[in-house]
């Protein structure tokens, strides 16, 4: 009896729930990752997965970074350290590398290889710190990932690699498919041979090759999501797959559209591979993904837009109209412009694909929940939206505005309220001022021109044809709460230009301490390149954009938040390309922590409230502190 009820016991235990729900982490490169909505048309397919997974079983915890590559995502900061944190047993690791281990200047060598063939020759050092070898470092990486997953027995699974939209006719170019066969570079014998080339069926230079013979060694399932995505790329054809799936201007970047059909796709293939098949759900009906919404943290009086797609193939009867209804605080719209409490979207030909946007401010406090209710005849489906609200009511006002109107002194900012800053360039240069850039208001305004630089701080060519971020190229902009208090961040502004270029682009990201970590893109130039703000024939450049962000960030006290300016140059070009950064500003409200604050806290910071004298104080690591950051004793 007993016997039977360890068994009875061991099954139950085994159930997953959803408190104890499996989670299935995804590391990779943009073309996976998780973007803001209010930022760009930009969509990861890692963002859509998890609405193909039940969710009382399965969660998904997408980790995609933008611009990494293996070395990049294993070696810097605190992205894989941070994910394997978040692993448990039984969990599963999707893998999908390539697009940035190809290189920028490498192609197709190990970056380090010519980092050391370039110093050896006397050559500038490469400013791209990414690129492997798909038959030497691109495997060794993934076996890495692999071996560190199973020792914390979680269960890997290689991916290929998305195509990109490279169409030749009526079919993807080589490269599309990430095999370099057609053009690539070597070293030899200490020689560097650019611009060689293998035939067709000589798979030495295939990254997605390199991924299928360590997937068959380390006896790892593979999804072929390259071929899947060839395929399904080909029977769209290129001016569908322009259109439909790809971000305007873009051959790498889904939209929401393409990055959800992929994602439906990856699903799809994990169920027919024996994968979690029995808590993947691959819908005919009309479905809303995702199919909640939790906003999470918010702030009162403070707008936050997000969206969903409403999708539905298969659709019976072929044609009609679905409706939906907003309650509480929200508003609807389908175009990004008219909201409402109320919105229909018409279908044909038994599918239905709409991008649904969703606003809401709430001038309460605490948990709030709404829903959209959609209906379609008889049939309904709720998507319910979540937040906890906090008031900003009772703070004191905190900014740090770097002006940067001086090439010497490009690090000082004005501050207001309790708050340190500090400025940092890494792989950039404050390289000179100009006097004759046009501002945002059309008038003539003198600028800080930086520029891409190696380690020293030396001044170098831009790399050719990037696509995306470097992760070690950026202007760096750090506020650090007092210890005694944190910062509630209300707003992030600054305005940029280029000069000498109109392909100059960038990311805007925020991330916490030395690490970097919970990356976030609150802001991109890539799709439309910054604004060309120099003369050109005695004519004005155009006027620098002025952008203006609210993110929902909170800083814990004595924590540091970090604002990164990442540009990168999208053609080949020389040394004189520049992007124009005035103004940034940091601004919030700082308040006495919340409770539990020990609980946000790192191991190596003690800190605790008191009541002395009748006031609140603060003990951080045996430093004593009143509300407004000053040393008490």
């Amino acid at each position: 009896m007993k016997k039977i009820l360890a068994i009875l016991m061991a099954a139950v235990m085994g159930m997953p729930t959803a408190m104890s729900a499996i989670k299935v982490h995804t590391i990779g490169d943009s073309t996976m990752a998780e973007y803001d909505e209010n930022t760009t048309d930009k969509r990861g397919w890692g963002m859509y997965l998890g609405s193909f997974f039940d969710p009382a079983f399965v969660t998904v915890n997408n980790r995609g970074k933008s611009g990494a590559d293996t070395r990049s995502f294993y070696t810097q900061a605190a992205y894989w350290p941070s994910v394997k944190s978040q692993m448990s047993a039984g969990d599963y690791l999707i893998i999908q590398f390539a697009h940035n281990d190809e290189g920028t200047v490498t192609n197709g060598m190990d970056n380090l290889e010519y980092a050391a063939y370039c110093q050896e020759k006397g050559l500038p050092a490469p400013t791209d710190a990414r690129g492997t070898n798909p038959q030497t470092t691109y495997r060794d990486f993934l076996r890495k990932f692999i071996d560190e997953a199973r020792a914390l027995d979680v269960n890997p699974i290689l991916v290929g690699p998305i195509c990109r939209k490279y169409f030749s006719g009526n079919t993807i170019r080589r490269n599309g498919q990430h095999d370099l066969g057609d053009k690539f570079s070597k070293i030899e014998n200490g020689v560097l041979y650019e611009n060689q080339r293998l035939p067709e069926g000589d798979s030495t230079m295939s990254y997605v090759k390199a991924m299928k013979v360590v997937a068959a060694e380390k006896n790892v399932p593979f999804i072929d999501l390259t071929d899947a995505t060839r395929q399904m790329y080909l029977e769209y054809g290129e001016a569908q797959c322009t259109q439909l799936l790809f971000c305007n201007g873009d051959n790498t970047h889904t939209n929401a559209m393409g990055g959800n059909l992929i994602a439906r796709q990856a699903a799809q293939m994990m169920k027919d591979a024996g994968i979690l098949a029995e808590h993947i759900n691959i819908p005919t009906s009309i479905t809303a993904n995702p199919s909640a919404i939790a906003i999470g943290e918010t702030y009162s009086g403070i707008a936050q837009n997000k969206e969903f797609l409403l999708t539905g193939f298969g659709l019976e009867p072929a044609s009609g109209t679905v409706s939906l209804h907003a309650t509480g605080d929200l508003t609807i719209s389908t175009d990004k412009e008219n909201y409402a409490k109320t919105a229909s979207v018409d279908y044909a030909g038994s599918t239905l694909f709409q991008k649904i946007f969703v606003r809401v401010s709430y001038t309460g406090e605490g948990a709030q929940s709404d829903s959209i209710v959609i209906t379609s005849g008889d049939k309904s489906l709720a998507v319910p939206v979540t937040a906890n609200v906090i008031s900003m009511a009772g703070g004191s006002a905190v900014s740090a505005t770097w002006a940067l109107t001086d090439k010497t002194k490009p690090g000082e900012a004005t501050v207001v309220g309790p708050v340190s800053t500090e400025f940092t360039l890494s792989r950039m240069i404050a390289a000179d001022m100009k006097n004759d850039a046009t501002g945002v208001d059309g008038t003539q305004t003198s600028v800080v021109r930086f520029h891409n630089a190696d380690s020293t701080g030396t001044k170098q060519n831009w790399p050719t044809d990037e696509i995306d971020e470097n992760p070690i190229r950026y202007i760096d902009f750090a506020v650090t709460a007092p210890a005694a208090m944190e910062v509630r961040i209300t707003g992030i502004s600054v305005e940029l230009g280029a000069y000498s270029t109109a392909a100059m682009k960038c990311h805007i990201n925020t991330g916490f301490g030395a690490q970097f970590t919970d990356v976030k893109t609150i802001y991109e130039a890539a799709t439309v390149a910054l604004p060309s703000i120099g003369p050109k024939n005695s004519e004005p450049g155009s006027p620098m954009v002025a952008v203006a962000l609210t993110p929902m960030l909170t800083v814990p006290a004595g924590e540091t938040l970090h604002v990164r300016i990442l540009p990168w140059h999208e053609h080949t070009s020389g040394s004189g390309k520049y992007i124009c950064v005035k103004n940034l500003k940091i601004e919030g409200q700082a308040f006495e922590p919340a409770q539990g604050i020990e609980s946000i806290q790192s191991s190596e910071v003690r800190t605790q409230k008191v009541i002395r004298d009748g006031q609140v104080m603060i003990i951080r690591n045996g430093v004593v502190y009143n509300l407004q950051g000053a040393v008490v004793r």
